[in-house]
This record gives structure tokens, sequence and C-alpha cells, in this order.
């Protein structure tokens, strides 16, 4: 169940691990990676408190930014700050997305291919997706740009070849723990 905890009342681990489909009763101690990225405090052994969590995410999911149906889409910029606390973006820990590339609906199939990349928060950096398989080309790049703590993407899906690049790109996965749904990039 991604999304945010609530903003007020009570927050307990086991709410801290079904937000991320972890079992409720699993046994979980404070200083685990996925405790620590809701409080925002991702260093070892420092003290931290569950009433962090309040309010806060680390993995989202959905139509997060979307490009129209084009040749060459690129995605709106994503400001990571609409998603998380300035506290739980600590430079050096991963940040992870997914990119999904969707042909136009008119086309003879609509085909979703997602692809899973992985930043590290604080460091700007672009990583490209993609591949060919039968009777379709498709790529999408994301780019984190660490000045501004954002993400955006762009790419195509081409059909039988790469000199009709077109297609629609979505960023629907972001999260500060695990990779998200799809094939690996």
């Amino acid at each position: 169940m991604a999304g945010r905890l609530p903003s007020s009342g009570a927050i307990s681990i086991s709410d801290i691990n079904a937000n991320i489909g972890l079992s409720t009763t699993r046994r979980t101690n404070m200083n685990e990676n996925h405790v620590r990225a809701f409080c925002g405090n991702r260093t070892n052994g420092s003290q931290t408190s569950l009433g962090n969590a309040r309010g806060r995410g680390v993995t989202f999911t959905g139509t997060l930014s979307r490009s129209g149906y084009s040749t060459s889409v690129t995605v709106p910029t994503v400001p990571l700050s609409r998603y998380f606390h300035t506290s739980q973006l600590t430079t050096g820990f991963p940040l992870y997305t997914t990119m999904n590339v969707d042909v136009p609906p008119t086309w003879w199939a609509s085909i979703n291919n997602p692809r899973n990349m992985t930043s590290t928060l604080g460091t700007s950096s672009s990583r490209t997706g993609g591949g060919t398989g039968g009777s379709k080309n498709y790529y999408s790049v994301q780019n984190y740009v660490s000045s501004n703590q954002s993400i955006t993407g762009s790419g195509y899906y081409s059909g039988k070849s790469t000199s009709n690049p077109n297609g629609q790109i979505t960023l629907q996965y972001i999260s500060l723990l695990a990779t998200g749904p799809g094939s690996g990039s």
C-alpha cells in the first residue's frame, strides 16, 4: 500500500511495514533502512523517532508524470519535494524509479515496457533502459538533477524500426527503497 502514512495520530512499525508491502507482524527494528527512510534519518545508530514518519511515504505509484504521444517525448519535471520531506533525501542513498514506454492506442497493440532505473541522491545522473524484441524498439531515459532534486525523463517506442520514434513516457514509480514493477534495465 504505497503512499503517505497518516499525518496525525500514532504511527507503528507495523504501519510502516504495511505501507511498503511487508507483513504487519514482521519483526522490525528502528535501525532498518525502510524505517529510517520514512523517518528521514538514514544514518545507522543515530536516534530516530516513529513520530517523524507521520505524513510521509517512501514509495509512490501511479501516473506521477506523463508526456503526450509524440516523437522524442519528454516527461514534465517532477520535484522530489512533491513526494518526500527534505530530511528523507539524504545524499548518497538510492532513488528508484520506473519509466514506462507506451505506444499510441491506435497502433497494432498497446505494449508497456517498464524500465526500472536507480539514481543516487545528491549525484546528478542519467539512466537509460530499452531494448528490441520481435517488432518493437523502445527506450526510456531517467534524469536525476541534484541541484533542484528533481526527475525528468524521455524516450520513444518505434514499432518495427528506429526510423519512426513515437510513444508516450510515464513516470509510474518512485521510491527511496527497492525497485519497482517491471523488467529491470
